[in-house]
């Protein structure tokens, strides 16, 4: 069975066309669901957070310019920074250093409500491993809230826009070592009215997504992308999900 704890309530299917996401209207956001306190911040944590607010506040960077610097990535994990990513959320971001190892990937999603029409101003929350399946340390000593991982060193926050629609540039995640979970990117969406939606990405030509795979991924709805590859070799998926 590949069904896992870290599988979402709902998510369109296939990829290429519109399903529809399962409400989540009993559960708090992944962010907010750890009732233990993270770690103090050191001296050291706190002056770089402070410089990446500083940065967002005064001289024009927006989280793109931060999320892709490596000089803040000691602090991608901590809550303070993550905020700073949220507050600053925006419909197009890049979320990895240019050292980030891994195949480039551009991932495009747009929501449409139940009627048709496009899920304007949706807040999504997105995060993945890096190419070798590992979400990263946990610095910040976050409590993890059953499947939720709050602190993934690749991760953002992203508003959708008059189009329904965020454009993510990141590197594509690697499945976790050692067992056949099949590469995925978590998302959970907020509506501009507060509703919640759970969601799942997974790679059509990922040899994890066997048959099995995608029985288990069209009882739980999950998307599943073909990707498409450019002249660089980046590669995208794109996905469009439809909200009920």
């Amino acid at each position: 069975m590949y069904r896992r704890n870290w599988l979402p309530l709902g998510l369109a299917v296939p990829c290429l066309g519109l399903g529809a996401a399962r409400a989540q209207t009993d559960e708090k956001r992944p962010e907010e669901r750890s009732a233990a306190r993270p770690l103090a911040e050191t001296d050291a944590v706190k002056a770089l957070i402070d410089r990446a607010e500083s940065a967002l506040k005064s001289n024009g960077s927006d989280i793109s310019a931060i999320l892709s610097d490596p000089a803040f990535l000691p602090v991608h994990g901590w809550p303070r920074f993550r905020q700073l990513a949220r507050t600053h959320a925006r419909s197009s971001l890049t979320i990895v250093t240019p050292q980030e190892r891994g195949k480039r990937l551009r991932v495009r999603m747009r929501l449409v409500e139940a009627g048709g029409s496009a899920s304007i101003g949706a807040l999504v929350y997105f995060y993945h491993t890096d190419d070798r399946g590992d979400y990263g340390p946990n610095d910040a000593g976050v409590p993890l809230a059953g499947s939720d991982n709050n602190y993934a060193r690749l991760f953002g926050y992203a508003v959708t826009d008059a189009d329904g629609t965020i454009e993510i540039q990141t590197i594509r995640p690697g499945g976790y070592p050692n067992d056949s979970a099949p590469e995925h990117i978590h998302v959970r969406i907020t509506t501009h009215d507060g509703r919640s939606f759970g969601a799942e990405v997974w790679f059509d030509d990922d040899p994890r997504v066997n048959r099995e795979a995608r029985e288990e991924a069209a009882q739980d709805r999950i998307v599943i992308c073909p990707p498409s590859v450019d002249s660089t070799g980046r590669e995208s998926i794109d996905a469009t999900i439809k909200l009920d």
